[in-house]
């Protein structure tokens, strides 16, 4: 539903209309950090790579100490070019889950590039 949303309406309304929704019911799991997460990667492989960018960072507000969420808006970046918020990304990763080998193999390689 959200992706549809997104598509239709745009990231930026979708996302505020999620907020809104989430602030009137904030114990309900209207979408989860994997159904968030999903949605994220749905958008990058359509090529939208900003509005993925923008659904990962909602899902690091909504679920800040999940390595994961950190790990996926860290590859987005990536993906998008911005290699520093990329490695900021993935250390955050790391920091939440030293045992992240996506993390901080990835996080090596762009190191490397730098």
């Amino acid at each position: 539903m959200l992706f549809r949303n997104i598509l239709a309406k745009g990231e930026a309304a979708t996302l505020t209309e999620y907020r809104q929704a989430r602030k009137g019911s904030p114990k309900s799991d209207l979408v989860n950090e994997s159904q968030m997460n999903q949605l994220g990667y749905d958008l990058l492989r359509a090529q939208r790579i900003q509005d993925a960018i923008n659904v990962f960072k909602q899902n690091t507000e909504d679920y800040p100490q999940s390595s994961n969420v950190y790990d996926s808006l860290a590859e987005a970046y990536a993906r998008d070019g911005q290699k520093e918020l990329a490695i900021k990304n993935y250390q955050r990763a790391l920091e939440l889950d030293p045992k992240n080998d996506n993390a901080l193999q990835e996080l090596k390689k762009l190191q490397v590039k730098q």
